[in-house]
């Protein structure tokens, strides 16, 4: 394998790049209510990604993550309120290095700009477990370089890490469920924050509005109308059926003379005193063909000319 050798006063690398092996990120990540301590270990034997694909996958991103620059140490993200944990592996731990809160320009450049002195996270070169403070862990994205005795060598082979801490916007006040109980609070890797993505028939920014017409459970070319109750286990919504057609999702026909024009490879049976359903030969509904009626298609064609005729040609109106 391959190994790093250093001295107390300088930088020797005796092979020409650090252990490159990916990061593997998930795509989307969901909410734990629960806080978490999150362990990070600096070291240059694993863990660093050498270009865009390796640190965040395939995925396109924003603007943010289209101008870093690489290799860094795969990115983290964390959620408000974790704690984190840096430790350095035996052979930083020995050299002695600090970690810096830099811009992102520093961050792309490995320089501190000779103003480190109120920026880095310890007072101290890490030696065994530190807890970075909650001033360097607000909602954003954070930068951090590893120095040694000021030097950023090790910056340059990949000691930098990005950390973006996010809070949830999936619920509108602590005391309810996160996403109304109809959702999943969930993020990116380029979202800023958590949201809700919200189950079927589920829309609002906490999935709090149920409305069982976003799918349109209404056949044959019937119109759904939403009563705007968030009940679901309430009749919430209503179909407009056409000409020939009723039932509660406009499924089944009225007459048996009609059913049977358009019953394809089926039979009607009678639901209703009035209406039919089409049973399919080989079990289950057929699907049903539309309803072919020369009188409600002129009585449609008339109805498009007077309103063509009313909003094309108002000054003619009356003599339409």
């Amino acid at each position: 394998g391959k190994h790093f050798f250093y001295q107390k006063t300088s930088l020797n690398v005796f092979h020409t790049r650090p252990q490159l092996l990916g990061c593997h990120p998930q795509a989307l990540l969901e909410w734990n209510p629960k806080k978490q301590t999150v362990q990070m270990n600096w070291t240059l034997v694993g863990n660093i990604c050498k270009n865009r694909s390796d640190c965040f996958g395939a995925q396109e991103g924003d603007g943010w993550s289209r101008h870093l620059s690489f290799p860094q140490i795969c990115p983290l993200q964390l959620q408000f309120g974790d704690k984190l944990l840096m430790t350095a592996d035996g052979t930083l731990e020995s050299y002695g290095i600090r970690i810096l809160n830099v811009s992102k320009e520093n961050f792309d450049s490995c320089s501190t700009d000779g103003q480190e002195n109120d920026q880095f996270l310890f007072p101290f070169n890490i030696n065994g477990s530190a807890q970075v403070g909650v001033k360097w862990l607000f909602p954003g994205h954070h930068y951090f370089i590893a120095l040694h005795e000021g030097d950023t060598q090790l910056c340059k082979l990949g000691l930098r890490l990005n950390v973006s801490v996010k809070m949830q916007l999936c619920q509108s006040s602590p005391l309810l469920r996160l996403c109304s109980g109809n959702g999943i609070c969930q993020t990116d890797l380029w979202e800023g924050a958590y949201h809700c993505r919200c189950h079927r028939n589920y829309s609002g920014r906490f999935c709090e509005k149920f409305d069982a017409c976003l799918d349109n459970p209404c056949k044959n070319k019937g119109v759904c109308l939403s009563n705007g109750s968030t009940d679901p286990t309430r009749k919430t919504h209503k179909c407009l059926c056409p000409p020939h057609f009723t039932g509660v999702n406009c499924s089944e026909v009225i007459g048996k003379e009609n059913c049977e024009r358009v019953c394809d490879h089926g039979t009607c049976v009678q639901v209703s005193s009035v209406s039919y359903t089409c049973m399919c030969d080989t079990g289950g509904k057929c699907l049903l063909l539309q309803v072919k009626d020369p009188f409600s298609t002129l009585l449609v064609l008339f109805v498009w000319i007077i309103i063509f005729c009313k909003y094309f040609f108002r000054d003619y109106i009356k003599q339409c």
